[in-house]
């Protein structure tokens, strides 16, 4: 049975042809697909119809649907509900904007089918790092080291979730920040082998912060790897000049390959 069986996705905001197809195949998956106003979608929905995931058809300058992230970033929900924005051609300032307002992951007008859903089952689906059957129970990574201090600088409290679970099972102490600002001293007092990092935060980029640990004397040699949404090559040559070990791409790393990375660093 596909993971996507019985899932209740509700599909908020304007429609076009994409997203009419993602549709189609979500529920040909097995998915409950819903169609909700980005002002119906409230928290106290959310709970109700017992949502696992949310698409956005966010159009620019359509506040109501900015407004709908803004409310459930801090909402109390029963269950961590991740959200796709979808965005016609997005710049940077676009994509900062609705990771900082707190979606998941955004998918655009020229991507394919196959490139969103493998996004989308990176989070509930059949085998990624966001599929509840492989990572809420997680199996013990096959690595030797244990006591490894891993600090990880992550504004998606699902993906939070995730890492925090994955490390406590793979005997890994660590800490968590949500934003780049006034992370400095936490990690000082912290002390990380490893440091993982997001580049889309709130506050400060995880450029910034990158620059700022290897201009630090205490934290400028402890191993970072970049976990982030952003692939382009300009990225991963930025981090890497800045002083990176490892770029991952969210959507496209097994958490136990991130485990394994975690231990080669500090060897």
């Amino acid at each position: 049975m596909s993971n996507f069986a019985h899932k209740q996705i509700v599909v908020a905001g304007g429609e076009d042809a994409q997203i009419l197809k993602l549709g189609a195949t979500l529920d040909a998956k097995g998915a409950d697909i819903l169609k909700e106003t980005c002002e119906a979608v409230t928290a106290e929905w959310v709970n109700e119809h017992k949502i696992d995931l949310i698409l956005l058809n966010h159009v620019r300058g359509d506040d109501a649907c900015l407004e709908m992230l803004d409310r459930l970033k801090g909402a109390q929900l029963d269950r961590a509900v991740p959200i796709f924005v979808h965005m016609d051609k997005p710049n940077d300032d676009d994509i900062h904007d609705v990771l900082a307002r707190g979606a998941t992951d955004y998918i655009t007008a020229e991507e394919g089918i196959d490139s969103m859903m493998q996004k989308i089952t990176t989070v509930i689906g059949d085998g990624f790092i966001g599929s509840v059957a492989i990572d809420i129970t997680p199996p013990e990574a096959d690595v030797t080291a244990t006591g490894v201090r891993v600090f990880v600088i992550e504004d998606d409290p699902l993906l939070r979730n995730l890492l925090a679970i994955r490390m406590s099972k793979s005997k890994f102490p660590c800490e968590f920040s949500s934003d780049g600002d006034k992370v400095i001293p936490v990690m000082r007092q912290f002390k990380p082998d490893v440091v993982i990092l997001d580049l889309m935060l709130p506050g400060k980029s995880g450029f910034e912060v990158l620059k700022e640990m290897k201009d630090d004397r205490d934290l400028k040699n402890v191993p970072v790897i970049v976990f982030s949404n952003r692939d382009a090559q300009e990225d991963k040559q930025r981090a890497a000049e800045l002083g990176a070990g490892k770029f991952y791409v969210k959507a496209m790393t097994d958490l136990s390959e991130l485990v394994e990375t975690i231990e080669s660093l500090v060897k």
